[in-house]
């Protein structure tokens, strides 16, 4: 472990979006985000030829400072795609046009409906009555819910199982810690 403090830390946020509501899961993703760049940028630092001299004691050989150097490195990237996988994960939350709305509540059936549509005064299924109708921001609101209790309910039903995949992305109930993805290499 490279700073096992702040990796604890990353290992209890990960656990904690693992166990994520619909409620929490916007919150603990931007929690989670916090972290992976603290440690991101922590890594950046050590990967300059001044951290890894920090590590070079007359005992290390050149050889070892090469290593240590490609355990950086290989820990910048993984911590790197975890951040991207996280912050693609939370715009699929809170990032939704009108449009994207309307195919998630069709796809969806929203409401027994399956034919939303978008309007320039909100949305409204087919044959629908103004009483009927949404704001675009209900909408938006709305599918922002129903991606969330998605998420956390596919999340929930594969715990134990091998990694698997939610509109893309992939859930968080693999069972790999956190030092695994870093330390791999070592």
């Amino acid at each position: 472990m490279l700073y096992p403090e702040l990796e604890n830390k990353l290992h209890q946020a990960r656990q904690s979006l693992k166990r994520a509501t619909s409620e929490n899961i916007i919150e603990l993703c931007k929690q989670y985000l916090v972290l992976l760049d603290e440690y991101r940028s922590k890594l950046y630092k050590l990967s300059g030829t001044s951290g890894i001299s920090l590590w070079s004691q007359p005992f290390l050989s050149s050889e070892d400072i090469d290593k240590t150097r490609r355990v950086v490195r290989v820990a910048i990237e993984n911590t790197t795609q975890e951040r991207n996988r996280t912050a693609t994960l939370l715009r699929s939350f809170i990032a939704i046009s009108g449009y994207e709305a309307v195919e998630t509540l069709n796809r969806r059936k929203y409401r027994g409906h399956d034919d939303w549509e978008l309007r320039a005064g909100g949305v409204k299924f087919s044959g629908g009555i103004d009483a009927d109708k949404m704001t675009i921001q209900e909408a938006v609101a709305t599918t922002s819910l129903l991606r969330r209790a998605e998420y956390v309910a596919q999340n929930s039903a594969s715990k134990g199982a091998s990694r698997t995949v939610w509109q893309g992305f992939p859930l968080l109930n693999d069972r790999e810690p956190l030092e695994k993805l870093h330390n791999d290499s070592l």
